[in-house]
């Protein structure tokens, strides 16, 4: 969805009838296979429930034990609740199913995220990203998710790249404690010509995004995959490109029984229409947000 100014997305806004609830805290979403836990910044951990990206047969998750850390930065603001904090993001409206979430935050830099979560496969996690320029101006834009992929099974865990670098400026790193802005420099672990590192690491995607005028939004899609039981490495990778990602990083424990992935794609799916039911909602209570800043900026 792509707003040719901010007054035309204020104005859809005040066609949706309903409030959007937003609940603040966390939520854990489950298809009875895996469960995820969203906080109301759009990362993947619910710090009451303890659960990050979990498999629920045997109580595996690669997020929650350690740090757990699962992260986004756009620009110079950033959301990373668990270790460097939060800079620059607002929360905004928080809107959930059993099984998926929609999460829109304001940054400081001048921009609407919305991220809206859902399963794509039983055992891999979608997270459709719109960003929207909120400004007058042209924005440049680079956007990164970061993770520490830790359990008990992870430990030594080794990392590997697979998948195409395509068009939209890829990066990849496996250090997993990378600074969550992505302006912060190159990656400490990169990874962009592939990588096969033993310890206690993580992943990180950057995204380029190019240039945003004014009102314009762009979409991209990270993706979560959690390795079933008996699921080998390879097979997740090939499973997580199946799901869309041009590019894949992937961990492995030592005995191979726990395998976690990460990947992203330039071209977002299509959210379903319960999802743009929730988008409507969502954009419902940020208008009612930016509304309220501009009259404080004022």
């Amino acid at each position: 969805m792509k707003f040719k100014s901010l007054a035309a997305g204020a104005a859809l806004a005040t066609l949706v009838s309903a409030a959007a609830a937003s609940p603040a805290g966390a939520v854990v979403i489950s298809n009875g296979q895996f469960s995820v836990g969203i906080n109301e910044y759009g990362q993947l951990y619910d710090s009451a429930a303890g659960v990050g990206f979990r498999r629920d047969a045997d109580g595996a998750d690669v997020i929650s034990p350690g740090t757990a850390r699962e992260a986004w930065g756009l620009n110079a603001d950033y959301a990373d609740d668990q270790f460097y904090g939060v800079s620059g993001v607002t929360a905004g409206s928080f809107d959930f199913t059993a099984d998926s979430a929609l999460v829109s935050v304001l940054t400081d830099g001048g921009f609407l995220v919305t991220q809206s979560f859902g399963f794509v496969a039983p055992n891999v996690l979608g997270i459709v990203t719109e960003i929207t320029n909120t400004t007058g101006g042209d924005l440049s834009a680079l956007f990164q998710r970061v993770a520490d992929f830790d359990a008990s099974a992870l430990e030594p865990e080794t990392d590997t790249v697979s998948g195409v670098y395509g068009p939209g400026g890829f990066e990849s790193g496996f250090f997993g404690f990378e600074d969550p802005s992505p302006l912060s420099g190159a990656f400490l672990g990169p990874c962009d010509s592939g990588c096969n590192e033993t310890g206690d690491n993580g992943t990180a995607i950057r995204l380029d995004l190019g240039v945003l005028g004014a009102g314009q939004s762009r979409s991209f899609t990270y993706f979560y995959g959690l390795g079933a039981v008996g699921q080998g490495r390879d097979d997740l990778i090939a499973q997580t490109l199946g799901a869309g990602a041009g590019n894949v990083l992937a961990a492995v424990s030592q005995d191979g029984s726990v395998s976690a992935t990460m990947g992203a794609a330039m071209s977002a799916a299509v959210p379903e229409p319960a999802t743009w039911a929730m988008m409507l909602l969502g954009f419902f209570g940020l208008g009612s947000m930016l509304r309220r800043r501009q009259a404080a900026l004022a």
